[in-house]
């Protein structure tokens, strides 16, 4: 749960970070490597037009994985309770068998 917004927390807000983190370090690099001002602002505003370009569609990807995961998850879950109602209406049975045949 966010404790800001009180909404549950994803993997893709994680995943979002992270990216996010990764391009902001390898903007830091351009700038501390050593290259000429022009060298260093055209890196720049080249891998500014990338990041535009790429992070939305990399963000569709994430929210795409999560949605599948959860679902994946949510069918999992169902599938337990189904089968641990069937158990443990088979065991009900035996054990009410077995106290009236004793």
């Amino acid at each position: 749960m966010n404790e800001r917004t009180g909404q549950p927390t994803t993997g893709s807000g994680a995943a979002m970070g992270f990216i996010c983190g990764a391009l902001l370090g390898a903007g830091v690099a351009l700038l501390m490597a050593p290259a000429s001002g022009n060298e260093t602002r055209r890196r720049l505003g080249e891998t500014a037009r990338r990041l535009r370009r790429d992070v939305p569609e990399k963000a569709r990807g994430l929210a795409n994985q999560a949605r599948s995961t959860f679902g994946a998850l949510q069918e999992g879950v169902r599938q337990g309770i189904t089968e641990g109602r069937t158990t443990y209406e088979q065991q009900k049975s035996v054990y009410s068998n077995e106290r009236e045949g004793a």
